[in-house]
């Protein structure tokens, strides 16, 4: 990139100062080749923007948001598989033996949903429980991303990545052959048992009724302290008494004040019955 349209460290703390106001996501220093790479498409000579600077005045001064969707598009991480940390799919299967027979209604909640991947692995492992559930039970899968929520409403994932990780049981219960044979496509049932919608987990969350389990997984790893902090509070007060909330193995709770009590595995539960 020519030095005409170079990013210098002034503008990409403008750039880091606007991410973190509209997601809550923290932008490290280093992180700066990562900006000039996911924007590379947009800023420089026979692009929409020219320079960096010019394409910052059009995030700040836009009225409808296209800009700062696209910009937050590009800037998110999303990285899924499925049935990703196995134990705690397993510890799904446990609350839903335990407690699925008695809620008047489930509720399960993918944070972080990218891809899809995840949600849909919490939708396999619903519908292969044996016994009995309240017939209000479902999945509810959001992202701050656009781009990604409608890949995984499309349900397509390439075929090695769902040999690799899914088994032949469920392939043949919830897959079919697409492109033939590269893709994969999530069958209709299945995709019905998922709702996808758009959310911002720094904003309010608009749901009636309280979750059982929400896999907030690899997601507080790109925000600060207090950030963190505020989105583990909203969580606790959307889950029901004794319900759970899952981090990422590699996440911790640590030096935030919270009130959930450390159940096990990165899993953590709101006191109640």
């Amino acid at each position: 990139m020519s030095d005409e349209v170079a990013l210098t460290d002034e503008l990409f703390g403008r750039f880091s100062v606007l991410l973190a106001e509209k997601t809550g996501i923290a932008l490290k220093e280093y992180k700066k080749y990562l900006v000039v790479s996911r924007l590379a498409s947009l800023v420089g000579p026979g692009k929409r923007f020219l320079t960096f600077d010019s394409y910052y005045h059009a995030l700040r001064t836009e009225t409808d948001g296209a800009w700062t969707q696209a910009f937050i598009n590009a800037l998110t991480t999303n990285y899924s598989f499925f049935f990703r940390d196995p134990i705690h799919f397993k510890l799904l299967e446990q609350y839903l033996r335990e407690r699925g027979p008695a809620e008047p209604y489930l509720r399960f909640w993918s944070a972080a949903s990218s891809t899809g991947e995840e949600a849909y692995s919490m939708a396999m492992t619903v519908a292969n429980h044996v016994g009995a559930l309240p017939s209000d039970c479902k999945i509810l899968a959001t992202d701050i991303s656009t781009k990604v929520l409608s890949q995984a409403e499309e349900g397509l994932y390439g075929s090695e990545a769902v040999v690799k990780n899914v088994t032949h049981e469920d392939q043949m219960k919830y897959f079919e052959p697409w492109d033939e044979g590269r893709k994969f496509r999530i069958k209709d049932r299945l995709r019905e048992r998922v709702d996808f919608r758009q959310l911002n987990l720094q904003k309010e969350y608009p749901f009636r009724k309280k979750m059982d389990v929400i896999f907030l997984r690899n997601v507080m790893i790109y925000f600060g302290p207090q950030e963190k902090a505020d989105v583990v509070d909203k969580m606790y007060a959307h889950l029901k008494p004794g319900g759970l909330m899952v981090i990422g193995l590699s996440e911790s709770l640590a030096g935030i004040q919270h009130r959930f009590v450390s159940y096990k595995n990165s899993i953590f539960r709101k006191p109640g019955p």
